[in-house]
């Protein structure tokens, strides 16, 4: 929070605000002080904890440089120029370091006074070692000309590596896809499902297993960041990769039954790294070094992304939203909103802010902002204007002392619910994957329901707007001027986004899938085709619809949001749900984080089977239940940055070991095709249990 006080509005440092205050009270002529700007204090020794966060940085900095570097190598990016055709600089900042402490009085990015509550203007104390811009003859803080302004999309390899996965996979299995959709669907309504099949839940159950897990934050935060960053036509990239996601999970998950394998106990272990282990040594026992390898590799980013992505963050963000929509009180600046005047709030309004509340009249006439500021009610300042920026105005020890209770009142609910949250998990997770199977095949549907209903409404009630915003997604997703640098950037942020929301091409499902009761491995692989359909194409697209039917992506409110939460939390404020929604949805995204937690506890367990072996997941369930609390009460910083990296490392050896095995699964689905097509199935008995034999 420091840091974007900092940033955005200069937070006076250091210094209390009575200090401050007794200093003004003895007669300081504010006319003969500096003005300064961006004051950041000097930095002091780092902690233990400090310097663990920059050990792991670094790491995270190096496992994302690899997996996000641009394959284009910046050939799609350009310098921006301006109307007049000139090229576009940086501004970068001029700082000085105060040699001693002295008084100043703080302005903000135009060079205006920040005022105090009080009307005056605002005087901090800058610090001795402490860094500031000082204002230049123009009135504004110091700049230099930096290097010039570039602008446009990046390809990251990772993203174009899983898009490329999925569309190979589909133009191998001729769009099978689309062609078995009808028979997905027959599948999970248990039409050929038989009491002997092997394996240790039915397919319905493997899928809301394997959905429970992808269905959650991306489909209700991912869209809407998708929207806000690369516009409406975002979501039709982030539809159609879905659609190719379909087979990458088709593919994934058959060879995960394929190559399943029974536990000493009876239970059933599958998925990546058994058929990479496996599949490899079948195709030619001289590539089985490398098969094991992949294999090990995989488990080991399985484990990880279980116990970070998985699950210190679904936990801290349910705890987050719970917090925020059922527990958190208005902070002092909160309070004080509707209590400061126009001259001391209109001032703290960046020009982005402004800008985004023009006028369509205004935007045709190109009104200048000064002018734009000028005219807005002070209602909508208040509305638009963040704690944070009211913070600068108000008395530093009392937004000290508020932001101390308030940190330790947060503190002490988050105990009591990571203990709570942790023992819910426990008691679902101990039971191995027959009990997470039981949770799941009622809490996804349920939310799922529940979640688009209220999508619903919102769309029933605005069912004249619908043609419109989706000739809007269409228009913008071929546009070459757009919200992110034209049709390459578009479909890139909908690419990134779909990867993010269905984890197709990550391999992660395909563990779920192979344990469903099936004895024709090629059948599960049409149940798991469904899950991008239901997460990516579905729900994703519910969402987008009511972000933008709300205006929510554009709202000065969330200019600088970056929680895609938020977003569609405000979204459901506008409409005529907003009364009561919000708590549902709050209540939706605890679900999710649940569902997703309980599943991913499976992920890592047979992953920590391979590794280790399966009599100890009793181990790995243990440190994943702590690991639930840990999330809650823990500010948890590069960890989870960690957690997304190894979650993402996973469709490296998972596409590369599915590529080379692909023609094993071509061969099964054409003879599950020809006896499908023939009607073989139809039989009371579809013939003996081929899972894992002759293949």
């Amino acid at each position: 929070m420091m840091i974007l006080l900092i940033l955005s509005f200069m937070l006076p440092v250091t210094a209390s605000a009575q200090e401050s205050g007794e200093r003004a009270e003895a007669d300081t002529d504010a006319d003969a002080l500096p003005r300064v700007y961006n004051i950041t204090p000097i930095a002091g020794d780092p902690s233990l904890g400090d310097r663990f966060d920059n050990f792991l940085g670094a790491i995270n900095n190096a496992v994302f440089t690899t997996l996000f570097f641009d394959v284009t190598f910046g050939t799609l990016k350009h310098e921006v120029r301006d109307d007049e055709g000139e090229l576009v600089y940086t501004q970068e900042p001029v700082e000085q370091t105060a040699e001693e402490a002295f008084q100043a009085i703080l302005v903000n990015a135009r060079g205006q006074d920040i005022l105090s509550a009080e009307g005056e203007p605002k005087i901090v104390t800058v610090p001795k070692g402490a860094t500031y811009q000082a204002i230049g003859e123009d009135g504004t803080p110091e700049t230099k000309q930096g290097a010039p302004l570039i602008s446009g999309p990046s390809a990251p390899f990772v993203v174009l590596f899983l898009a490329v996965g999925a569309v190979f996979f589909t133009f191998w299995h001729k769009f099978i896809n689309l062609r078995g959709f009808g028979h997905a669907v027959a599948v999970v309504r248990g039409k050929f499902t038989k009491s002997d099949d092997t394996g240790d839940i039915p397919p319905f159950r493997a899928l809301t297993s394997a959905l429970s897990a992808t269905v959650g934050l991306g489909n209700i935060a991912g869209v809407a960041i998708a929207v806000k960053t690369g516009g409406p036509g975002a979501i039709f990239w982030m539809m159609f990769l879905g659609l190719f996601g379909m087979t990458a999970k088709f593919h994934e998950s058959s060879l995960a039954q394929m190559f399943r394998t029974t536990n000493p106990d009876g239970s059933i272990s599958g998925g990546p790294m058994y058929y990479l282990d496996k599949g490899f040594k079948q195709i030619n026992p001289q590539l089985g070094g490398l098969g094991k390898s992949l294999a090990i590799i995989f488990a080991v980013f399985c484990m990880c992304a279980a116990l970070g992505g998985g699950n210190m963050f679904q936990s801290n963000q349910a705890f987050e939203g719970f917090y925020s929509q059922f527990v958190e009180a208005e902070s002092l600046a909160e309070q004080a909103r509707d209590d400061l005047p126009d001259e001391v709030l209109r001032p703290l309004l960046n020009d982005k802010q402004v800008s985004a509340m023009r006028s369509d009249a205004q935007i045709a006439a190109d009104t200048p902002l000064p002018e734009v500021r000028a005219g807005l009610a002070i209602e909508d300042v208040r509305s638009v204007l963040r704690p944070s920026q009211i913070e600068t105005t108000l008395a530093e020890d009392e937004v000290k002392a508020d932001r101390e209770e308030r940190a330790a009142t947060k503190a002490k609910v988050s105990i009591g619910f990571g203990l709570i949250f942790a023992v819910l998990v426990g008691v679902v997770v101990i039971g191995g994957i027959t009990r997470i199977g039981a949770a799941t095949s009622k809490i996804v549907p349920t939310m799922c329901i529940l979640y688009v209903l209220g999508c619903l409404i919102v769309i029933g009630f605005n069912l004249k707007q619908i043609p419109e915003h989706v000739g809007t997604i269409f228009t913008e997703a071929f546009a070459f001027k757009s919200a992110f640098g034209g049709v390459l950037g578009v479909l890139i942020v909908g690419f990134q986004r779909a990867a993010f929301s269905s984890e197709a091409g990550l391999g992660s499902s395909a563990i779920a899938h192979s344990a469903a009761q099936t004895r024709e491995p090629i059948r599960e692989g049409f149940v798991a085709s469904l899950e991008p359909f239901i997460d990516t194409i579905v729900i994703c697209f519910m969402t987008a619809m009511v972000v933008l039917i709300t205006d929510a992506y554009v709202a000065p409110e969330l200019i600088e949001e970056t929680n895609g939460s938020a977003i569609t939390l405000y979204a459901f404020e506008q409409t005529r749900l907003g009364a009561w929604f919000p708590y549902v949805l709050s209540v939706s995204i605890v679900l999710f984080a649940f569902s997703t937690m309980i599943s991913w506890c499976y992920y890592g367990e047979r992953a920590w089977g391979y590794l280790i072996n399966a009599k100890s997941v009793i181990v790995f369930r243990l440190i994943f239940v702590i690991c639930v609390f840990v999330g809650a009460v823990a500010s948890l910083g590069p960890v989870l940055d960690f957690s997304d990296a190894m979650l993402l490392s996973m469709a490296v050896p998972n596409i590369i070991g599915g590529i080379i095995l692909a023609p094993l699964v071509k061969r099964k689905l054409a003879d599950y095709w020809s006896r499908y097509k023939a009607g073989d199935f139809d039989q009371p008995d579809s013939g003996p249990d081929t899972t894992g034999a002759d293949i």
